[in-house]
């Protein structure tokens, strides 16, 4: 059960399109456990009771996320012998294999309506963020270049996609169209930023953060374009992983 506590907290805050990568499906949280030997995709009530294996397989399944009505749930695996994206529907029927490539792709993201996923692709050899149908189809590459890219999330109102990447020197956070045109890049500092949430409320869309750049990890909020940065936190031990309260 390593890292089951931390997963379930994420889930339930996720619902809201806070761009957690666990989530809640309606009256139950969706999380990854290795409670059986290797990762596994679970379910279970909110109050920890009734856990149910969705996946069931030897190979590595998780990293799941659910659709906002929590009716579909896609996860990486590597059942057929590499890293793919497959989905789900919530009782774990219904299993679609959505990418076949020799590279991995994993990290899945649903927009807040269900239409598309947002995931990570080494199918060029660099991590990239690509985007597809939730059927597979329209598959599209939104970052180039030979630096890294990593952990899309869509906004709260599907226009935008926060990510990190290394392409200046260190981990930084970036924000792009869906479409992934208009780059911006939020944060600048010498340190590394990560684990970026989305503020649920539409007409906010602040965006909390990590960041070590005062010697320890603290939170830190600022606005869409990087601007009005706050630190939120200052305590000597680390704070890290934020999440928004509905």
């Amino acid at each position: 059960t390593m890292a089951l506590l931390p997963l379930a907290a994420a889930a339930l805050t996720a619902g809201c399109g806070s761009g957690s990568s666990r989530t809640l499906v309606p009256g139950r949280i969706v999380f990854e456990t290795y409670r059986d030997g290797n990762g596994e995709v679970y379910s279970m009530n909110a109050d920890g009771s009734n856990p149910v294996n969705l996946t069931n397989n030897a190979a590595y399944d998780g990293e799941a996320a659910a659709t906002r009505n929590g009716r579909r749930i896609a996860f990486s695996s590597d059942r057929d012998g590499n890293t793919e994206i497959y989905v789900i529907n919530a009782d774990g029927s219904g299993q679609t294999r959505l990418t076949n490539d020799p590279a991995r792709d994993e990290e899945p993201q649903w927009s807040p309506d269900g239409s598309r996923i947002v995931f990570e692709s080494f199918r060029t050899g660099v991590r990239h963020i690509w985007s597809m149908r939730s059927d597979g189809s329209d598959l599209r590459q939104l970052t180039t270049g030979a630096t890294s890219n990593w952990e899309p999330h869509y906004s709260p109102d599907g226009s935008k996609i926060v990510f990190g990447s290394g392409r200046d020197g260190n981990d930084e956070i970036y924000v792009m169209n869906a479409d992934g045109t208009g780059v911006t890049r939020l944060t600048n500092n010498p340190a590394d930023d990560r684990n970026y949430v989305w503020q649920p409320d539409i007409s906010v869309q602040d965006i909390a953060f990590q960041s070590n750049r005062n010697g320890n990890w603290d939170i830190y909020i600022m606005a869409l374009d990087g601007s009005n940065l706050r630190q939120i936190t200052t305590d000597a031990a680390d704070d890290q992983y934020p999440t928004w309260d509905c």
